[in-house]
């Protein structure tokens, strides 16, 4: 499936599909002379999208999307459990249908003249954990990051360099809206890029960043799924726009954590320094917008779409970015979750109220495993049992 894969998740391949144009046309035509070995894995991954073009014609394209997004639901949820399924017929095999249905989202990027990136955004997942995070460029290629930490830079010049390597940008096309690039990071794994515009975002483990090839018209966008602390480039013509679900963050040049994991009920932003202003957006949670000086914290209530603002400890919230975990009167779940994604393991409370214990502390993220769970079990007055190679269980 990986053969598909690369056609499935690739921007460009879909428009040409969905919305073939002459240069469309002319590309692939291109590439299929070039690559002839490949013809035989574009006609599938055609037959696989046209599959689902032609599949309940009578629905609206957003309930087809929501449609699909239900449906790829269950599908984690049986890989999750082990449970195989036995009920997809003829071309949509098994493989085929989860891993459609996992970038299913893409589809919303090849609606001609139009790219809504707000939509689109909340009908992604969280990213699986994996051994290797991974850049899924706009014009479809897969670069894998090895690196416990990845480094990406886009040089003035219009080059790429990934972790000391440089990779060539094609200039000669113009750039479009629906050009943008996927960095996928898993659990276990963290990265820093710094963006055309001179931006600079550390991204979390289990988090995923997608963002133009350049930036081009009045706005500077990005939509994140997870964690990431940006150092906006300051440019008063071109505000710096955060999409996180159901928040639109406006910046011009600041610095600020997002915290928008879709397993956590909240997203928080922490201003460092600057200003930042949470705004509303098409969903229309926000009446007037929200703004955030340095050393507050704006909570979103996903349940209640209400929002509170607070003093913090900056810190607290920012020096992950560092490799340390710092935390002052914090329930013992948050603390476990932060460490779970930071290691790629899983802990089990034996008893629920264990998660609600609050303590205090600062962790180097760079030591082992286990003695991480040595040092917080000793700080909560508890015991972390190791299950498995990557399973603990939090016990009295």
């Amino acid at each position: 499936m990986a053969h598909l894969s690369k056609y499935i998740e690739n921007i460009n391949f879909i428009a040409w599909v969905f919305h073939p144009n002459t240069e469309l046309e002319e590309w692939w035509s291109q590439f299929e002379t070039e690559h002839p070995e490949e013809k035989r894995n574009i006609q599938l991954a055609r037959k696989i999208l046209m599959k689902f073009r032609t599949s309940n014609d009578e629905l609206p394209e957003s309930e087809k999307i929501m449609l699909f997004s239900k449906v790829l639901k269950q599908v984690e949820e049986k890989q999750h459990a082990g449970k195989a399924m036995r009920f997809i017929p003829g071309l949509l095999k098994y493989a085929a249908v989860a891993l459609l249905f996992f970038s299913i989202g893409a589809l919303l990027f090849y609606k001609p003249n139009h790219f809504d990136l707000q939509n689109y955004a909340q009908k992604l997942t969280e990213p699986i954990s994996g051994n290797s995070a991974k850049l899924i460029r706009a014009n479809g290629e897969d670069i894998t990051l090895t690196a416990d930490k990845s480094i990406l830079q886009y040089e003035a010049d219009g080059k790429l360099v990934v972790n000391k390597d440089t990779i060539n940008i094609d200039q000669s096309k113009p750039a479009r809206n629906l050009a943008m690039n996927q960095l996928i990071i898993p659990y276990g794994k963290t990265s820093e890029v710094i963006l055309p515009d001179r931006t600079k975002v550390f991204l979390n483990a289990g988090s995923r960043l997608i963002y133009p090839e350049n930036f081009s018209g009045e706005t500077r966008e990005v939509y994140l799924v997870g964690e990431a602390f940006f150092e906006v480039k300051h440019d008063v013509n071109h505000p710096f726009i955060v999409m996180v679900g159901d928040l639109r963050i406006k910046v011009l040049g600041t610095r600020f954590n997002v915290s928008a994991y879709p397993a956590d009920n909240v997203i928080e932003t922490v201003l460092a320094e600057g200003k930042v202003s949470l705004g509303q957006n098409n969903a229309g949670f926000f009446d007037k917008a929200t703004d955030l000086i340095p050393d507050q914290m704006a909570s979103f209530d996903k349940t209640t779409k209400m929002t509170n603002v607070k003093t913090v400890e900056t810190d607290n919230y920012t020096l992950w970015t560092a490799g340390i975990l710092k935390f002052e009167s914090t329930d013992l779940n948050r603390i476990l979750k932060q460490v779970e994604r930071f290691y790629n393991i899983r802990f089990h409370f034996s008893d629920p109220l264990l998660g609600g214990l609050r303590i205090s502390g600062k962790l180097e993220l760079n030591e082992d495993k286990d003695e991480i769970c040595r040092r917080i079990a000793t700080t909560a007055s508890i015991k972390i049992l190791k299950k498995g190679d990557d399973l603990y269980e939090v016990v009295r």
